[in-house]
């Protein structure tokens, strides 16, 4: 199946989803927002792959929302209102999240170039991040003001680390990224997609079925901590955030 913004590709039990708009460091735009969600739809019922590799080709991952149009940064025709920013934010952004969280196939993020701000919750969704050493990270879109979407950055960096980049909006590079716990792990960009291709094969083999119970089991466990309740929080406190006198975006 083709997408007008993502490559979908197949190969020993493995799907490649490649985010396509490399121009752009593959921002966020609308028809991206949309084809990640019906390209996920697609992998999951594609029953020739055991595992996700998300990747983006060109420069970057990537880099964010798209700055000159998405469903999450221009504001519809009237103005954000309590009722479209509840109908266009909850439909196309937030469900999002859990979507990608809880997909049914164990998935890799391979990071290189930028991976700020949504690019880096797309990788902290996915089971297995894996950065290049000079890849960019972190939420530099925080010095907008406002709360940030995604309940996950305290819940895996623990609560100093995670505020240390959420406060301050700094970018960091892959070597600190895994240190902190941001991703799984880093390697020179050079091995970046060997690497990955590797962690993604030894999963492929493992049993479908048998992947999927350990993954609901590892996601069951989350959910016990309240990360349901959390993913709609951080969605409804983000999206009053656009009711912030004087915040930019």
């Amino acid at each position: 199946m083709e997408f007008e913004t993502i490559i979908y590709e197949s190969e020993k039990k493995i799907g490649y989803i490649t985010l396509n708009r490399p121009e752009k460091h593959n921002a966020l735009s609308y028809q991206l927002l949309d084809d990640i969600d019906a390209v996920f739809d697609y992998a999951e019922a594609d029953n020739s792959v055991n595992v996700i590799v998300l990747k983006g080709n060109g420069k970057s991952f990537c880099s964010g929302f798209d700055l000159k149009g998405s469903y999450y940064l221009t504001t519809p025709d009237g103005g954000w209102s309590y009722r479209n920013s509840y109908d266009i934010l909850n439909k196309k952004i937030y469900a999002k999240y859990p979507r990608i969280f809880n997909f049914p196939k164990p998935t890799i993020a391979q990071i290189h170039g930028y991976c700020t701000d949504a690019g880096c919750y797309l990788q902290l969704l996915c089971d297995i991040s894996v950065a290049a050493e000079d890849a960019v990270l972190g939420h530099p879109a925080q010095l907008w003001g406002g709360a940030q979407s995604l309940p996950l950055w305290q819940l895996y960096l623990g609560v100093k680390k995670a505020r240390y980049l959420l406060m301050t909006g700094r970018r960091i590079t892959g070597i600190e990224a895994e240190r902190m716990g941001l991703v799984s792990l880093c390697v020179p960009r050079d091995k970046l997609e060997e690497e990955v291709n590797k962690i993604a094969a030894e999963i492929a083999k493992i049993p479908a079925d048998g992947a999927l119970h350990n993954k609901i089991c590892l996601n069951t466990a989350l959910k016990i901590r309240g990360i349901d309740a959390l993913f709609s929080y951080y969605g409804q406190m983000n999206r009053f955030t656009r009711f912030i006198p004087g915040r930019s975006r």
